[in-house]
């Protein structure tokens, strides 16, 4: 004779339990999102940055020499200077000074048209004259890989003038951009 079935009751005394994946499964996922978070939103924090795109150096025409000027230091209101860039990869640059009186004067390109494109190393790139308003001045030089018009910086420049507590503390143009910066101080003419 055959069986089709169980014919003995089972002695098992724990029911049957269904099918469960591990508990783990969970936790795993867990872990696995915190490191992304991690990954993203904080490791970049912790890393030193890259160095800088450029630094911006002035130099003021004095007794037939040009001498280079510290950053913070006095200078003659409208004294002649001449502004060096030293650059780590090359750049379209425009270089504006955001003064006390929240105005804003074009120095690079000295002449309305195109910023000049400036290779990576050291390159002088204009002569002005300052704009003669005492006090802190703050020179910012905007380095893009695509040239902007130069308009457009004296735009950003003028809104952040603005929005700033005072001209000399504007952080950013926010404009994408690298920005060298340079802080003088023009004495007033006595």
């Amino acid at each position: 004779m055959v069986s089709t079935g169980p014919t003995q009751a089972s002695s098992d005394p724990d029911p049957p339990r269904r099918a469960r994946g591990p508990r783990w499964l969970p936790l795993l996922a867990l872990a696995f999102a915190l490191v992304v978070y991690v990954a993203i939103f904080q490791v970049p924090a912790l890393l030193p940055r890259g160095p800088a795109a450029g630094k911006l150096l002035v130099a003021r025409w004095e007794s037939g020499d040009w001498l280079e000027v510290q950053e913070g230091v006095e200078v003659p209101a409208g004294a002649r200077v001449r502004f060096t860039l030293v650059l780590e990869r090359p750049a379209s640059v425009v270089l504006l000074g955001l003064a006390p009186n929240r105005r804003v004067t074009l120095y690079v390109p000295a002449a309305k048209g195109s910023p000049p494109r400036v290779d990576a190393g050291t390159t002088p790139v204009g002569e002005a004259v300052l704009d003669a308003v005492p006090g802190p001045e703050l020179l910012l030089a905007v380095l893009c890989n695509s040239a902007l018009s130069p308009e457009t910086v004296v735009k950003a420049g003028e809104r952040a003038a603005v929005a700033a507590p005072e001209p000399i503390q504007v952080q950013t143009l926010d404009l994408g951009c690298p920005e060298a910066r340079f802080r003088i101080v023009q004495a007033a003419t006595r």
